[in-house]
This record gives C-alpha cells, sequence and structure tokens, in this order.
C-alpha cells in the first residue's frame, strides 16, 4: 500500500518520484531491522512526503506521512529560533550572561553561574554538564523547576573552553523565553512558529498527539535483545521541551520550518517572522567540533554545521525514547530531507539513506569515519586508561594483557532506566587512522560511534578529556 504526499510551492522540479523514495525507504527499513519510518525531501521549493512500516508493532497500524513522531532534539532549532526573535525584539543581547534574564540562576560554580551567556548555551560551550534529567513534573511551573534544580550542576570545563553537547543549557534557554515572552514555552511554539508556519502535524503534548496517528517508539527487548519490544514510555517530561520534546511533528512539518530558515525567516504566505540577517547568523560557525565525523565539522546558534565533498550541509539530529530522527539540508542548493524512525537507533539507515539521495543529486555524500587499524593493540595504554565521568554516565577505560583497550560504559540518569539499557562491560576500543582516536559500537547503538581522547590546554598532553556521543567526558581518574 502506497503513502505519500507532496507539498509544494511556486515550482516543482522533483528528482525523485514519490514511489522511488518509497521503495527506497521500504527496501531501508527492511535491511535495518526498522518498524516504520518517514521521510520528507525538499528539493527547490517542493516537499515530498512518503512512509514505511508501522507505527507500532504492537497495533500493526501502517506509518503515514501525516504521522506525528519524536523529532527529538531536532526541537533545539526550533528554541533556538524563539531565542533569535527575542534578539530582534530587543530584549536578549546574545552575549549578556543570562543571570541578567534569571536574576535567580545558580550552578556549582560561580563564575560560570555569573559569566555563561545565551551564545554559550546555543553553541554548548557553557561547560555546564549537560545532561542534567529531571522530572519536574506536568505544571507550566516545570521549567522554572528543572532551572532551580540545576543549581548543584557541575562544570565539565570552563565557559568556552570546549564543545560538549548540552540539554540542560537548552531547557534554561527555554526558560529565558518564558519569562521575556510571558507565556509557557509551548504557548511561545504555538504563537509564534507553529501557527504562522501553519504547521497542521504539529503539537507539543501527548493529550494533541493521540488525535493524530503518531508512532510509538522500540527499544531491544531485555529478555532477547535482538528483537524489539514497544518503549514502555512515549514522550519525556515536560521540562525537557526546550531540549526537543516539546515538538512532536511529521517529517515534512519539520522541513516547513526549516523552509523559514533557507527563505530567510520569511514564512510561506510572505509573514516574516525573523530578521533576514538574524537567520543567516545563525548558519554562520561559531565552534569546530572534537568528534567530527558523529554531527558534523561544527556548531552555529542551534545548527550542525558540515562539509560534504563541496557542499555546505546543516541539519540537526534527534532522539527521545525508542525514536531517532536526522535531517540535512544544503541551503544554496535548496535541497534536503528529514528521516524519522520508531526505533532506538538508526545511524546506518540514515547514512545509507543520506548517501543514496545527495550521491544521486548532488554527487556527495557523509563525511565517513576514519579508517579503522588492524592492529587493535595499543602501545603506550597508560595514555588513555583511567575513568573519564559527566553527569550520568562514566566510561571506564582499561587494558587487557594484550595491550587492547576496553571500556564500561555506566549510565545512572533516568532516561537510561527508562529505556532499559543493556550492561555495557568491557567493550572494544578500536584504534583508527586518527591519533587518539577509536571507535567504539555500544550495543544500544546500530554504528560505532568515534570516541576522540584529547586536551583542551596542550594536545600533545595526556588526554583530559574523552569526547564520546557528542559529549566530552572529564577524566577523573588515571587508573594507576
Amino acid at each position: 500500500m502506497m503513502h505519500l504526499q507532496c507539498r509544494s510551492g511556486m515550482k516543482e522540479n522533483r528528482m525523485f518520484a514519490s514511489h522511488e523514495l518509497e521503495q527506497k525507504l521500504t527496501e531501508l527499513i527492511t535491511k535495518h531491522n526498522v518498524p516504520g519510518a518517514q521521510l520528507a525531501v525538499l528539493d527547490g521549493d517542493a516537499v515530498t512526503e512518503v512512509a514505511a512500516g508501522v507505527l507500532s508493532t504492537r497495533t500493526g497500524l501502517a506509518t503515514t506521512p501525516d504521522a506525528l513522531f519524536l523529532p527529538g532534539s531536532i526541537g533545539k532549532l526550533y528554541t533556538a529560533t524563539l531565542v533569535m526573535m527575542l534578539v530582534e525584539e530587543g530584549t536578549l543581547d546574545l552575549d549578556t550572561p543570562i543571570r541578567t534574564y534569571l536574576p535567580g540562576f545558580e550552578v556549582a560554580d560561580p563564575r560560570a553561574r555569573d559569566t555563561v551567556t545565551p551564545r554559550d548555551l546555543l553553541t554548548h560551550t557553557s561547560g555546564f554538564d549537560g545532561d542534567h534529567f529531571t522530572d519536574t513534573g506536568r505544571g507550566d511551573d516545570a521549567l522554572a523547576a528543572y532551572v532551580a534544580g540545576c543549581a548543584e550542576l557541575p562544570q565539565i570545563a570552563a565557559p568556552g573552553e570546549i564543545w560538549s553537547y548540552s540539554n540542560s543549557g537548552y531547557s534554561i534557554l527555554g526558560r529565558i523565553v518564558e519569562v521575556q515572552m510571558g507565556m509557557t514555552f509551548e504557548q511561545a511554539l504555538q504563537e509564534r512558529i507553529f501557527a504562522p508556519l501553519a504547521l497542521e502535524h504539529t503539537v507539543s503534548f501527548a493529550e494533541d498527539a493521540i488525535v493524530h496517528p503518531a508512532a510509538v517508539g522500540h527499544i531491544p527487548d531485555p529478555d532477547d535483545p535482538e528483537s524489539q519490544i514497544v518503549s514502555p514510555t512515549w514522550g519525556l517530561w515536560r521540562a525537557f521541551g526546550p531540549m526537543g520534546s516539546a515538538v512532536v511533528a511529521s517529517a515534512g512539518d519539520v522541513l516547513e520550518f526549516v523552509r523559514l530558515h533557507l527563505d530567510g525567516g520569511v514564512a510561506p504566505d510572505g509573514t516574516r517572522l525573523l530578521d533576514a540577517g538574524l537567520a543567516a547568523s545563525m548558519l554562520e560557525q561559531q565552534v569546530e567540533l572534537v568528534d567530527d565525523s558523529v554531527l558534523g565539522k561544527g556548531w552555529g546558534l542551534g545548527w550542525i554545521l558540515d562539509q560534504w565533498g563541496d557542499v555546505t550541509v546543516i541539519g540537526h539530529d534527534g532522539n527521545s525514547i525508542g525514536q531517532n530522527a536526522f535531517m540535512r539540508v544544503a541551503p544554496e542548493q535548496r535541497f534536503g530531507f528529514c528521516l524519522q524512525t520508531n526505533v532506538e537507533s538508526a545511524l546506518n539507515m540514515y547514512r545509507e539513506l543520506a548517501d543514496w539521495l545527495f550521491g544521486r543529486r548532488l554527487g556527495v555524500g557523509p563525511r565517513p569515519d576514519p579508517a579503522t587499524v588492524e592492529d587493535s593493540r595499543v602501545a603506550a595504554t597508560d595514555r588513555y586508561v583511567g575513568t573519564y565521568a559527566r553527569e550520568g554516565l562514566s566510561l571506564q577505560v582499561s587494558a587487557d594483557v594484550e595491550g587492547r583497550l576496553l571500556a564500561t560504559v555506566t549510565p545512572s540518569h533516568g532516561v537510561a532506566q527508562d529505556q532499559g539499557w543493556p550492561p555495557m562491560v568491557d567493550l572494544p576500543l578500536q584504534p583508527v587512522t586518527r591519533e587518539d582516536s577509536f571507535l567504539l559500537d555500544l550495543p544500544i547503538s546500530d554504528a560505532a560511534l568515534l570516541a576522540v581522547f584529547f586536551n583542551p590546554a596542550d594536545a600533545d598532553g595526556l588526554p583530559t578529556y574523552l569526547h564520546f556521543g557528542g559529549r566530552a567526558h572529564r577524566r577523573v581518574d588515571t587508573g594507576s
């Protein structure tokens, strides 16, 4: 059964036919064991949407292009857009300390408390330990309570020293939006983005999503990790809204939001929602990434920035409970896609799809990980052995008698517990053709990820951090 639809603007010049996209999507979900997926492709002014598989293995309900998925952290771009609207209105300056806007704001480090700015939060350079996952209830005070709960949040680095993905920073930004706009974060999304863009398949709350076809997440069965079960919970807590959980949308609606930025802040009906210069500034690189093959080469004001061959690419990824989404667009060529899946990890599927779409249309594809080294033994294991930690997770790196490095990953945050993460003990760190870098394959991921040991103060010195999964883990002991 075919599930497709097409939205178009002034012109339609599509390289990919709807049936071809659906055929490819069906092929990929079968190959990668994904229950269901949704794909929207932007080509010029046309958005083509297709779907394949099922929304839930429990119900068997077919996935449709108008179904709602959890884009996860792609929603951070919506938060960043609201922040830039405040900049345009003159009620927020990106380089003024956030305590100016949240006078009671506290974190463990007084210097960080007094100096971190909205720009630092947008670019994940605040140094705050960024996965502070706390349920503060469903009331309108959820974000205020969450920010109050950041009072003991430690630093993993001084402000501005390193890039480390920070969910906490975006909930703090969301609270600033609430205070400056005088409404809840979800109301701000609705009034300033959803309604002006006429996003008919985008909501914030489960009670709004229930009237739409909606995907549920799937996670490995704890009793049989080779099979999948429906995730025991659906959306994340309300305090996570600005991190991305307040955007529940179809892939096509995600691309309609992206078009706002491609069109310089102008909605399809001609209404200007954001100053063109501010929209462009969001795509200017603010920081270079360490593990650059996982997400991209750099970060703008909310956006992943990358270079695939000679093509500039922007985007964002998203994870929720048992759902994984990806969005990449080439602004100059006005081509890109949003892929949403209802499985915990679909990185390999995304990479294969991106290679196919961008390869055929623009002759480029995602940059690959560094090649692995055949001999997995490491000469100077003492350089790396030790414990590296951040809020909610630690990695203990050890060496076996042959000189091979192993990592034991121990999560303690609530999201890992909700998702039923399996034990991750003595996982091999595979050396690659890049200094101080290894590939680490977790049982919760369908692809190995780059792990980079580094020292921001001395590139040749003993590593003080391990960058993995977009986060910097500070070395807390040397294992000796």
